[in-house]
């Protein structure tokens, strides 16, 4: 997606000598317990963020959906409220609350204005020791994600993401790994509670506090969450992956309109990696942004498809590369080779100068855009977290703008791009 604030084609110049990285770093407070919490703080905004983020994803679950449904469903009641009345306490002070959970960390991120700290966060101490999930409220979450689950299953898009995992991780990975429809049928309430229990420990919680942040809240948040004693757990630890051979897979789909293609790879590198970084640069050429080499061809000169896009995502112990797009049917072989020979071309033929200065003025942009709030950088450190990454990606990131070259690009992409390495999923 283009940052549309700064146009890499203007005749600015961008700098990353320009950027602040010591405004990335946090601040830390000790509390009690020896635990510390991560400390963005901006007096300019009368908002508060906090983040509670738990080693509780689904790499930690003995039952498919388990993480997913104690993470959903933990404000839903406690011993002391009702679903309702936590919902009503929330809603009238105009309080936010966000819930994630993925393969690795389960979090819940809460947003108020600063004067409601104090009244706001005992509730959350009580929802992270007190909740007991009704039955109630399970069987009709039980019920709506079944339908809504079902409707995936029918979805071109969904189904392609699903199985290219599958298919390069390996059903038994925990990132290859997905639920069937089965799985809602014999999960219980007692699974999310035991899970709830063995999980979301305050031993196990690494806690972020971003905005107006100031003595007393720190206070309020060591008075409740730093007295805790409790030995944190012993961990699984998410397994490399197998690096599976390439393989091309089709799924007919008869009443579907459009084919999902997605096309990629697991990459043997991680955020931190010089590596890493790098071909974060050769991804954008290719299809990280709107003047991208896939868009160029596959929507703007061919008209295959409406949005055509590549990315690296970057979880755990490994990264993935893909392409994705949706194209008619009838074309989608054509499209198919179009994709390969753009990803020959960025092996073998080096982009031109321009094209590159507007490539690294596309991504300084960007990255100022993503830093520009003590929001978006305490989000960006909580991915840190779940990733087990640290700023050396910014210290990467940084030098791999200020020296990419056009040569570099083709060897980063001859690294980990060959066309020949990629699987292959086409649905519909």
């Amino acid at each position: 997606m283009i940052n549309r604030s700064i146009n890499p084609k203007d005749n600015l110049i961008l700098k990353t000598s320009s950027i602040d990285c010591n405004k990335l770093l946090p601040s830390y407070y000790t509390m009690d317990n020896g635990k510390k919490i991560v400390i963005f703080k901006s007096n300019s905004i009368d908002l508060v963020k906090i983040d509670f983020v738990f080693e509780a994803g689904s790499a930690y679950q003995t039952k498919k959906l388990t993480a997913r449904f104690t993470s959903k469903l933990i404000t839903e009641g406690t011993n002391r409220h009702t679903a309702k009345q936590i919902a009503e306490i929330l809603d009238n002070k105009g309080i936010y609350i966000e819930k994630n959970s993925d393969s690795t960390t389960s979090s819940i991120s809460v947003f108020m204005i600063k004067k409601y700290a104090e009244e706001i966060l005992p509730l959350l101490y009580e929802i992270f020791t007190e909740a007991i999930f009704p039955n109630n409220e399970f069987e009709v979450a039980i019920k709506k994600s079944k339908q809504n689950f079902q409707n995936d299953m029918m979805k071109t898009q969904y189904l392609a993401r699903r199985k290219f995992y599958e298919t390069v991780f390996g059903c038994n990975h925990v990132y290859g790994s997905f639920a069937s429809e089965n799985d809602f049928d014999i999960l219980t309430v007692d699974d999310v509670r035991n899970f709830y229990n063995n999980n979301y420990q305050l031993s196990n919680c690494t806690i972020l506090a971003s905005g107006n942040i100031d003595d007393n809240i720190l206070h309020i948040i060591n008075k409740l969450f730093g007295q805790t004693t409790d030995v944190r757990p012993i961990k699984p630890i998410v397994p490399k992956p197998v690096f599976a051979l390439p393989e091309k897979i089709y799924i007919p789909k008869q009443d579907a309109v459009q084919s999902t293609i997605r096309i990629g790879k697991v990459i043997n590198t991680t955020w931190d990696s010089n590596d890493f970084t790098d071909l974060m640069i050769a991804n954008t050429i290719l299809g990280g942004y709107f003047g991208s080499k896939l868009n160029a061809k596959i929507r703007e000169e061919k008209g295959y498809c409406y949005s055509i896009y590549s990315m690296i995502q970057a979880i755990r112990g490994t990264s993935v590369f893909f392409i994705n797009t949706e194209v008619g049917k009838e074309v989608k072989d054509n499209a198919v080779e179009d994709i390969y020979n753009e990803l020959q071309d960025i092996c073998s033929k080096p982009i031109c100068e321009e094209e590159l200065e507007i490539v690294k003025n596309y991504l300084i942009g960007d990255f100022i855009r993503s830093i520009d709030g003590i929001f978006e950088i305490s989000e960006r450190h909580k991915q840190m977290i779940s990733n087990h990454s640290t700023e050396l990606f910014t210290e990467n990131y940084l030098k791999s703008i200020d020296n990419i070259t056009t040569t570099k690009i083709c060897e980063i992409s001859n690294k980990f791009l060959d066309k020949d390495s990629m699987t292959q999923i086409i649905v519909g």
